[in-house]
């Protein structure tokens, strides 16, 4: 997966500290949009040289979203204009004939977009240097559903292009609306980390931050995912569990390759906490997102890990040893590394 973050007309003083955090997860990508109707075009210019120098300096690689309207916002020639100031690659938003974007791909290389064209509409750019690149969605419940996103990978495997895709941050969210910007709408109100999972467990190669900030935190998290496949779930201890046994929880460990449908389990939390003094009681609730360890009643059993992707009964052999942060999606089992902290 690659990683990119987003910068706009509107928020340009966020664009350097914001580039800065994303170079430093192991992002590589930087997005930002020219043809918002709200941007003015007194200073655009300026301000898009600002953005694109900010992500040259974080060694980001960055996608122009263009539309007709970014003429009204750069003025003359502003294909020419962003192939200038260093734009490595301009997203077609809408509005474009064939003939025009055929135009804008002799200037700079192109994306398409996933979100609205059909194989047929791409046939026509099939030999040029092509990605698509989703939509975001600004406003509460007009986000696609990810089954959408899945189709357009297949699509695009077959003109053998990269397929990139949108998460909302959880810190400032980009007005006027400030309901995030997401490809998925229901990804609005899940954790950035999650959302980028589901993405690449469908296929997306690409996971661009939609809104200009995230928390210092959701890109550490993230950065453990893009530069060390490692996916760090954060949780809350459950009252009197032994300080033994939350270390130990910090050790990467893997889901078993035979992944089971309700739950996480850890491939090697047997031999590590069989031996540790482990809560004396169990039969606890286990809502999903529980982290949960196997009681020596369990037999051969003792010390497994698991964590409950969907709600489970109690059980006298099954301890309840503290429970997530945020929800746990399903996909969250297809990667090879979890960390529990």
């Amino acid at each position: 997966m690659r990683l990119g973050a987003s910068a706009y007309l509107a928020h340009g003083q966020l664009a350097g500290p914001t580039f800065e955090s994303a170079a430093a997860a192991g992002a590589t990508l930087a997005f930002t949009s020219l043809h918002i109707p709200e941007d003015s075009p007194s200073g655009a210019r300026a301000a898009a040289t600002a953005i694109v120098s900010a992500a040259a300096s974080s060694g980001l690689s960055v996608v122009a979203d263009v539309s007709p309207n970014t003429a009204r916002l750069l003025g003359d020639s502003p294909w020419d204009f962003l192939l200038s100031i260093g734009v490595a690659r301009a997203r077609i938003d809408f509005g474009f004939s064939v003939p025009e974007i055929l135009s804008i791909a002799a200037v700079l290389p192109i994306a398409l977009n996933a979100s609205t064209l059909r194989a047929a509409d791409l046939a026509p750019f099939a030999d040029l240097d092509v990605e698509l690149i989703h939509n975001f969605y600004p406003r509460e419940w007009t986000g696609l559903a990810l089954s959408s996103v899945a189709s357009s990978v297949a699509v695009a495997r077959s003109f053998g292009w990269r397929v990139g895709a949108f998460i909302a941050g959880d810190s400032v969210r980009r007005g006027p609306l400030g309901e995030g910007l997401p490809t998925v709408e229901g990804h609005r109100t899940v954790p950035p980390l999650f959302q980028a999972l589901e993405l690449v467990d469908v296929g997306v190669d690409d996971v661009y931050v939609g809104d200009p900030a995230l928390t210092d935190h959701t890109w550490s998290r993230l950065g453990s995912f893009v530069r060390d496949d490692l996916v760090v779930l954060d949780g809350i201890a459950a009252p009197g569990v032994h300080p033994a046994v939350i270390e130990a929880l910090a050790v990467p460990d893997r889901n078993r390759p035979d992944a089971a449908e309700a739950m996480i389990r850890l491939e090697h939390s047997r031999e590590r906490f069989a031996g540790l003094p482990l809560p004396e009681v169990g039969g606890q609730p286990r809502p999903a997102g529980s982290v949960t360890v196997q009681l020596a009643s369990a037999g051969r059993y003792c010390g497994e890990i698991g964590i409950t992707l969907r709600d489970l009964p109690a059980d006298g052999r099954v301890a309840v040893l503290g429970t997530l942060a945020g929800a746990v999606p399903p996909m969250a089992v297809r990667f090879p590394a979890t960390v529990l902290r």
